[in-house]
Parts: structure tokens; C-alpha cells; sequence
């Protein structure tokens, strides 16, 4: 499909939706920090709050930045809010770099003593131009049936620990490999075009969730690209390579 144009966002990035889920600790508390929020705004017909590229939001770097569009496009949906059930809050974005911002914004913004972030569904793939937006809403993507995913931060962490204690770069990068290929046996496999993925933002802040997207990012692109065989295996053992050469 690489012929066709790639389906993107107005904030620069390839639409690859991502839905992060939370638990609600603090029902009140959540509604009382939404109200405060000037970028946040409730949608009544269709039960959201909507989150605006505005206000406390203005400032996030996305490939186009809030400077760059014209007055009459703002204010620009970046995201949106709804309640599954009580104690389920899902936020829906299009892009995986808009979910690599919104985890660190709203921990800032909406304090953990009320909503705790558990895990995130990614679409393991990219869309032509031409799809249209009833096909692609966060309800046609997402409720549906959800695979279990493999966790690359996990397995960074633990070549880290073991490489920590040998100096010399070859012997490094041949137990890093080594380690690496008893991991790919399930890598190997294809992803699900719906993933669940563990997020530890607050344990190890962004960079584990960072990797776990920017993986299946490559594999998604690769497919588009024509090569349906790339698999998740190929893009960790690309990413490890690239580490050990710099």
C-alpha cells in the first residue's frame, strides 16, 4: 500500500490509535479536576470530555505545533475522555505520539489518588487516506477482540542489568544477542491488530511504554511498506543493533 497516502493526524503524525485505561480511585475528585481544566471540555451529546491542542495543553510539541495553525482550526481535538463503567476511564487518541504526551500531561494534571493508568491498547497498523472516519472511530477500532502483548521495556531492563558488568563491547553485544534470541521465539509471531500493553509510568516513568510503541511503530510501517513477513522480532533485534553501534 505504500503507493497510497498514509492517514495522519493534524498534528503531524500517522494515525496509529492508541486507548489508555484507568482506574477510577476518586469519582467526585476526577469530575472536580476535569471542571478545573480550561483544555479539557465536555461533549453532552455523546458523553466525553474532550481534550482541546489549548489552554494548559498549548505548549505540548507535536510535529505541528500550536503556533502553526491558523485561528480559525483551533481549538484542535487531540483526545477524548469517556467512562466505560465507574470505575473504567479510557482516553482515546489517534496517534502514538499524542499518548507518549498525554501520559506525563494528565499525571500531572489529574493527581494519582485519583485515577491510576493500567494499560493502553495500540492498533497494530496504518490506514490509507482514503478510509473513511465511521470506519475508524475509537469503538469500530477498539471493542473488539483484544491480544496480550509482549513487554520490550521488560526485556531492555533485564540485558541492561546483565551488561552492566561486562566492559568489553563485544562480549556485550554477543550475550545481549544471545539473550535476545530466546526472547524472539514469541516476537516472531504476528501482532494482533489489537495489542494490550502495560504501562509503568509510575514506577519507571515514559521510556519503557516509549519503546513498546516505537516497535510495533516500525513493524506497522514495514507492513505498509510491503513487507508483511517484518515482525516484532525484526524491529527489537534493529533497535538493539542500532544501541550497540552508537
Amino acid at each position: 500500500m505504500a503507493d497510497q497516502s498514509l492517514l495522519g493526524t493534524l498534528t503531524g503524525e500517522h494515525f496509529q490509535p492508541v486507548r489508555l485505561h484507568y482506574r477510577v480511585l476518586n469519582h467526585p475528585g476526577l469530575k472536580r479536576a476535569f471542571e478545573k481544566l480550561r483544555c479539557l471540555e465536555y461533549d453532552a451529546p455523546r458523553k466525553r470530555w474532550v481534550w482541546l491542542y489549548a489552554h494548559e495543553a498549548k505548549n505540548l510539541r507535536f510535529q505541528r505545533s500550536y503556533a502553526q495553525f491558523p485561528k480559525e482550526l483551533h481549538p484542535i481535538v487531540i483526545g477524548a475522555f469517556f467512562l466505560r463503567t465507574k470505575e473504567t476511564l479510557l482516553l482515546d487518541l489517534r496517534s502514538c505520539e499524542r499518548a507518549l504526551l498525554a501520559i506525563p500531561f494528565f499525571d500531572t494534571h489529574l493527581p494519582r489518588k485519583l485515577v491510576a493508568l493500567e494499560h493502553a491498547e495500540i492498533v497494530n497498523r496504518l490506514f490509507p487516506a482514503t478510509k473513511t472516519n465511521q470506519q475508524l472511530t475509537p469503538d469500530a477500532l477498539f471493542d473488539a477482540q483484544i491480544g496480550t502483548g509482549i513487554d520490550p521495556a521488560a526485556l531492555v531492563q533485564r540485558l541492561a542489568k546483565k551488561a552492566a558488568d561486562i566492559a568489553d563491547p563485544e562480549e556485550k553485544r554477543k550475550m545481549i544477542l544471545e539473550d535476545f534470541k530466546d526472547f524472539t521465539s514469541r516476537a516472531e509471531e504476528p501482532l494482533p491488530q489489537i495489542e494490550r500493553l502495560p504501562v509503568h509510568y509510575a514506577e519507571d516513568g515514559i521510556g519503557g511504554f516509549k519503546l513498546a510503541l516505537q516497535v510495533r511503530q516500525i513493524v506497522a510501517m514495514q507492513h505498509w511498506l510491503g513487507n508483511p513477513g517484518y515482525t516484532l522480532s525484526d524491529a527489537i533485534e534493529s533497535l538493539i543493533k542500532t544501541s550497540l553501534e552508537k
